[in-house]
């Protein structure tokens, strides 16, 4: 019986039915075939000439015959777990999974001493993604091991258990799997690597470092110093951290494992760019792409850190390269809309903002595209798209005075001039100091004919600039508004003495 890491079908065990060996060439099979069939139509109340027939059949990789003979078996004798299993075995490479499944719950019910059948039945329930039925198959075969199983066959047992578990996302219970594993097989490196990685994954990788570093000794595996480092990182060691991690990447150069040394120096450029390293961050991620050219996660990382260092147009490149490779990532996405929103291309950045969002499940980063998005929306004159995704943001960010500006921006290009006013209030109340948000508030203000308080706004802003023509130009407009013609003149005529033409021809028209 072979059994391989939980994602093989055990064939029968030794007092099942085995299937005959294929010695001879395709001719003698068929005979061979032939002869089992005569054999199974000559058998009245027997189903073992139908098994026979059908493990032959499989032999041949003939499920669908194979199929047919099980079936025959079956109805001769219902209670014959040889022919639920063999049928079993003909569903499964069938690719008919559930039917499968039918099988091997049957081959337990009826004869649940059957390792073999437990263990297909977890197998069947893996491959159907029913992980924690699964896992709990796998234990039933464990406790049905005796005394057929063999070690291995056990082994593999435990390792189905764990690899369910995890699949769960309970580590604790795959590294007391790997554990038991272990036992079983206690100089088994593989064994030791992975119930260390489940540990760590538990949040208990200091439990894994004695048997780590052990394993470390005696092995060239990079993936062991890897994990070593990503222990030490948690446990706030970035000193140790940063040594296993250059010990990985020797072994992975030693090793010949070029994706494996671009994956390391990711993760090696991250760690650097956390402790606030980010040149040398960048130099790892750059060094990366280098050594594997096709590595989203590089091609990303470096696009960021570059970005970041307000390299944008050098940061342009990798994300883009990065974009190709991973073309339904929602961070790359979000990287690519920004860099393009920085450099004013905003067909581009709205597109991949939008694309972002397709893909995004993490709020801040939702927002964040949802941003960048509004803003190129109202770039590119669609100022109703453009309102809808910054509501949306100001209702995420109240606390951001460019949220509140954009939004106040695009309820104002929409003609909703009352409805941009309580926008722009808030930006000035959030950021008194920014003239943009007042010359806007202004405009709103006189816009929605609420003409002593644009009055107030503009005579605050030529007082905090005597130069400044058009808020003059404007205050004209908010006296005109409230019929007080002396200080409406006065103050177009201070603008037209300051080159506003516009206030030259409202003087002219009025007086």
């Amino acid at each position: 019986m072979k059994i391989t890491n939980g994602t093989r079908l055990a064939r029968p065990l030794a007092w099942a039915i085995v299937a005959l060996a294929l010695l001879l060439g395709a001719a003698m099979a068929q005979s061979t075939t032939d002869q089992l069939r005569q054999a199974a139509e000559a058998a009245e109340d027997d189903p073992r000439p139908w098994v026979e027939l059908g493990n032959a059949l499989l032999d041949d990789d003939r499920p669908e015959a194979a199929k047919t003979a099980f079936l025959e078996a079956v109805a001769v004798d219902y209670r014959s777990c040889d022919a639920h299993y063999g049928l079993g075995l003909a569903e499964f490479q069938r690719g008919d999974h559930a039917a499968a499944l039918f099988s091997f719950n049957e081959v337990t019910r009826l004869c649940e001493e059957r390792f073999d059948g437990h263990y297909n039945r977890a197998v069947t329930l893996a491959r159907l993604r029913r992980p924690a039925e699964a896992a709990e198959a796998f234990r039933d075969a464990i406790a049905e091991a005796e005394p057929e199983a063999s070690a291995d066959d056990r082994v593999n047992a435990w390792v189905g258990v764990a690899g369910q578990r995890k699949r769960t996302g309970d580590y604790d219970a795959a590294a007391e799997a790997y554990g038991s594993a272990l036992q079983i097989r206690p100089t088994d490196d593989e064994l030791i690597f992975l119930r260390a990685d489940a540990l760590w994954r538990a949040g208990r990788g200091l439990e894994a470092l004695p048997d780590l570093t052990e394993l470390e000794g005696r092995s060239s595996d990079y993936r062991v110093s890897a994990l070593i480092a990503d222990i030490y990182v948690d446990a706030g060691q970035i000193d140790y951290s940063l040594r296993s991690l250059q010990r990985a990447l020797r072994r992975a150069e030693e090793a010949g494992e070029s994706a494996a040394q671009a994956r390391l120096l990711v993760k090696l450029g991250l760690l650097q760019r956390s402790l606030g390293r980010d040149g040398v961050a960048a130099a790892s991620f750059r060094e990366a792409t280098k050594i594997d050219d096709s590595s989203w996660e590089a091609q990303y990382n470096l696009g960021v850190s570059l970005l970041e260092a307000g390299q944008t147009r050098d940061a342009l490149n990798p994300l883009e390269v990065a974009d190709e490779l991973a073309p339904d990532s929602g961070e790359v996405a979000l990287a690519l809309a920004s860099a393009y929103d920085q450099l004013d291309r905003p067909g581009d950045a709205y597109a991949a903002a939008q694309r972002a969002l397709a893909s995004l499940s993490e709020q801040e980063a939702l927002t964040e595209a949802r941003f960048i998005a509004g803003r190129n929306a109202y770039r590119l004159g669609d100022y109703a798209t453009a309102r809808t995704q910054l509501e949306r943001v100001v209702d995420a960010r109240p606390g951001s005075a460019a949220a509140q500006l954009w939004t106040g921006l695009a309820a104002y290009q929409t003609g909703d001039y009352a409805g941009a006013v309580p926008y722009y209030e808030r930006a000035v109340q959030l950021d008194p100091n920014d003239p943009t948000s007042r010359v806007n508030l202004g405009a709103a203000y006189l816009a929605a004919e609420r003409y002593q308080d644009a009055e107030t706004v503009y005579r605050l802003l030529v007082e905090q600039n005597g130069s400044d023509a058009e808020s003059f130009y404007n205050l004209g407009w908010a006296l005109i508004g409230q019929e007080r013609r002396g200080p409406a003149r006065d103050a177009w005529a201070q603008a037209c003495d300051l080159g506003y033409r516009a206030a030259c021809d409202a003087l002219a028209e009025y007086f």
